[in-house]
């Protein structure tokens, strides 16, 4: 599995397999315990950014967070994209 084609897959057809939305939960789990780690964010084409309602040039973590907000909400709508976008500011990924 691959965090961009399982987005990609979700975007077309809005649908996910559990097992799908435990590894993307997974992968950005691991991202925000070792995001101090990351030098560089890879950009979501804009379509996806669109379709996951997040600004353009969101980068693909971002679009993994939004996956996961409307296929598994939170009490606080967009929890997840609000909290990695509070990360990516606090260690000053969004300039790289």
């Amino acid at each position: 599995m691959e965090l961009t084609e399982l987005i990609k897959d979700y975007v077309t057809t809005e649908l996910l397999s559990s097992i799908e939305l435990d590894y993307l939960e997974g992968e950005l789990w691991e991202t925000t315990q070792h995001i101090a780690e990351i030098n560089t964010l890879t950009t979501a084409p804009i379509n996806i950014c669109k379709k996951l309602d997040l600004d353009e040039n969101s980068c693909w973590l971002l679009c993994c967070a939004a996956v996961l907000d409307f296929s598994r909400p939170l009490k606080i709508k967009q929890e997840r994209v609000n909290n990695l976008k509070k990360l990516i500011i606090q260690y000053n990924l969004s300039d790289k």
